[in-house]
C-alpha cells in the first residue's frame, strides 16, 4: 500500500508544477498578486534602507514564503494521500 500510495504522489508532482504555472497565467487574482508584486519590489528597492535591516525583511519575507509553501506542499500530499485511501476502500485501487 506504502508503495503504491508513493507512486502515485511522485508521479503528480509533474502535474501539480504544471498546474502552478497553469493557474500564474490564467488566474486572474494570481496574475494581479503577481504585478502588485513586482511594483512592491521596486519600492522597496529604493527604499533608502541599511543592508542589515533589508536583510531582516527579506529573512522574515523568505521563511514566510517557505512555510507557506510547505503548507501548500503538505495539504496537496494530504489530499492525494486521501484520495488514494477513498479508492482503495471502495475498491476501486487495489492495495499493494
Amino acid at each position: 500500500m506504502e508503495m503504491t500510495t508513493r507512486m502515485i504522489m511522485l508521479q503528480n508532482i509533474e502535474k501539480m508544477v504544471m498546474e502552478q504555472q497553469r493557474v500564474d497565467e490564467n488566474d486572474s487574482y494570481i496574475k494581479q498578486d503577481n504585478e502588485d508584486l513586482k511594483y512592491l519590489e521596486a519600492r522597496y528597492d529604493q527604499l533608502q534602507l541599511p543592508h542589515t535591516v533589508k536583510r531582516v525583511i527579506d529573512d522574515y519575507i523568505a521563511c514566510l514564503q517557505t512555510r507557506d509553501e510547505r503548507y501548500s506542499d503538505l495539504a496537496y500530499a494530504a489530499g492525494i494521500k486521501d484520495t488514494i485511501d477513498l479508492l482503495q476502500g471502495m475498491g476501486m485501487l487495489a492495495a499493494m
